[in-house]
């Protein structure tokens, strides 16, 4: 066998035992849905959110910093700094599968029904997950839709729009819910369910990745704004009176972006990133700026930032905070 075919082996194998494996990896990290969110060793992270590997595929990606594998033998290597051949065999070793040295004369013929045997596995696993997967986000759009019609109008003036300086906009209330929907397709899917301390959580299960929660009428050959969340959107929307997209999080500022520009392809879009200058003092990488940038690049658009004037603090980083802090309410 070839030193590529037990490599490949070996990361087959590291995927069935991919929760046991990263919790001894980087015992610091959730597991969230199909992903795995640790903190990144490498280059000293020490807030999870930027890192995240894919317990169904075994694909990672640091968004900070660009690094990123399609599998857990390639992750191992990464984190120890080591070859791809090392990793597996030390993957190997933590498994107690063998590899390299004793392995006997090659069988092409064999070779080849493991390979076969092994894409088929691969397949059958991507399909179940893809079918789970769907089936949860059918659920969690049926019920975004009914408890959406169930809200009502949102009380003016509920703590978090109070405390942000928004308007109620298109959000709805439960309860004392806040009720933003995330849109997809031209269709709720999700919702962010806001509490009176801010406290934001979306559906269980829920579609997220593409999705976005407009502000204002997009039409073609306006300026159309993708921001990251609920607050600088309805800002932006306010003080423009430019439509807004939130993305909901800086990692989905492209994937989102890719979603409205396949919608409405004559909009003229343009990122509107979080500037994390206090972790950017610390020399720590300024996640939010940097994931705008990296979206306005794929997406071929514009990007802006917040105007910080010389005296704004350092813990402000986005354009409701800057909002705020110029009316003297932060």
């Amino acid at each position: 066998m070839t030193l590529h075919f037990e490599i490949q082996r070996i990361a087959d194998a590291a995927l069935q035992q991919a929760d046991h494996l990263l919790a001894d990896w980087l015992p610091d990290g959730t597991r969230k849905g199909k992903e795995y969110w640790p903190t990144n060793p490498v280059r000293g992270d020490r807030q999870p959110g930027s890192f995240s590997i894919n317990l169904h595929s075994g694909t990672w990606l640091d968004f900070a910093s660009g690094d990123k594998g399609g599998d857990l033998v390639s992750l191992l290597a990464y984190l120890r700094g080591c070859r791809q051949a090392d990793a597996a065999r030390m993957i190997a070793q933590q498994l107690g599968l063998p590899f390299g040295g004793d392995l006997p004369k090659r069988d092409l013929l064999a070779e080849e029904a493991e390979r076969q045997r092994i894409a088929r596995q691969r397949d059958q696993r991507q399909r179940k997950a893809d079918a789970e997967r769907q089936a949860g986000w059918d659920r969690a759009a049926a019920r975004a839709r009914r408890d959406f019609a169930l809200a009502g109008l949102p009380d003016p003036d509920h703590p978090y729009l109070a405390r942000k300086g928004i308007r109620p906009h298109h959000l709805r209330q439960l309860g004392d819910l806040l009720l933003a929907p995330i849109c997809w397709r031209g269709e709720v899917v999700n919702l962010q369910r806001i509490t009176a301390d801010g406290s934001k959580r979306f559906l269980p299960g829920g579609r997220i990745t593409g999705c976005y929660c407009p502000f204002g009428r997009i039409e073609a050959g306006v300026e159309l704004l993708i921001v990251e969340g609920i607050a600088t959107a309805a800002t932006l929307h306010e003080q423009t009176g430019k439509p807004v997209a939130a993305a909901m999080s800086s990692g989905n500022l492209l994937p989102a972006g890719f979603e409205l520009k396949r919608r409405y392809p004559d909009a003229v879009l343009i990122v509107g990133g979080d500037d994390d200058r206090a972790k950017e003092a610390e020399g720590k990488p300024n996640a939010g700026k940097l994931a705008a940038i990296h979206a306005a690049a794929q997406l071929g658009c514009g990007y802006v930032l917040p105007a910080w004037p010389d005296d704004a603090p350092l813990h402000l980083s986005d354009f409701n905070d800057l909002h705020l802090w110029t009316e003297g309410r932060a």
